[in-house]
């Protein structure tokens, strides 16, 4: 097998060790999204809330508001209400 398909196999691997570690393996391809989303934007500038996360995942507000509520459920995400903008919401992730 070539090194090039031998590194994909590698790195997709790790990709499914992280997930499960993440306790991410039962969700869709769409609920990942908004959980790298969260996690880029957490990574990026420590505040992430859901507009953040509808910007850069360049996903509709249901979806990331349906994922999001997902998460909290399963305590994988909490929402904080901002202390900027009462309106507004900070997501942390809770398994990192």
């Amino acid at each position: 097998m070539s090194d090039y398909k031998n590194d994909l196999i590698n790195i997709l691997e790790m990709l499914l060790n992280i997930e499960k570690d993440l306790n991410l393996v039962g969700y869709n391809q769409t609920e990942k999204s908004v959980y790298y989303a969260i996690a880029w934007n957490i990574s990026k500038s420590e505040i992430c809330n859901i507009t953040d996360v509808i910007i850069s995942s360049k996903l509709s507000r249901s979806t990331v508001y349906k994922a999001i509520k997902k998460f909290e459920l399963n305590n994988l995400v909490k929402l904080e209400q901002s202390s900027l903008d009462k309106r507004e919401y900070n997501l942390t992730l809770s398994n990192i």
